[in-house]
């Protein structure tokens, strides 16, 4: 079972964000790097902003979705805190958009952006979330 703590939480969730709002697949390069770290994502998951880094319109997407889910961070703390198998799911999930062959459209195809699985049920009872 994969432990990730709040911080590596947020940049998972933030590179899968940036990768689905990329308008064309990454080099070929990247995109072996990025599985390579999907097969070991626990052990590995402190490259993702490095590889954000390398693309101009990749890190501008991450540097903002990670912004976002850094103001979010109580309401996403706390609803992740309370089942362990939402974090499971999640993490599963990452896995499955970083080691397939295209990430960018795997993350366009993932319904329900990472961040969702764990917001604040009161924001989306009240249209705030």
């Amino acid at each position: 079972m994969p432990i990730l703590n709040p911080q590596q939480e947020k940049t998972l969730s933030a590179f899968i964000t940036a990768l689905g709002q990329q308008d064309s697949a990454l080099p070929e390069g990247l995109q072996k790097q990025i599985h390579a770290i999907g097969q070991n994502l626990e052990a590995r998951i402190l490259e993702l902003p490095t590889i954000a880094a390398s693309l101009p319109h990749l890190n501008q997407a991450y540097q903002t979705a990670l912004s976002d889910t850094q103001a979010d961070a109580p309401a996403a703390t706390f609803a992740s805190s309370t089942s362990q198998s939402d974090s499971d799911k999640q993490f599963d999930r990452a896995v499955d958009i970083l080691t397939a062959d295209d990430p960018v459209q795997a993350a366009k195809r993932s319904r329900t952006p990472l961040g969702q699985i764990a917001s604040n049920p009161l924001k989306r009872l009240f249209g705030r979330g």
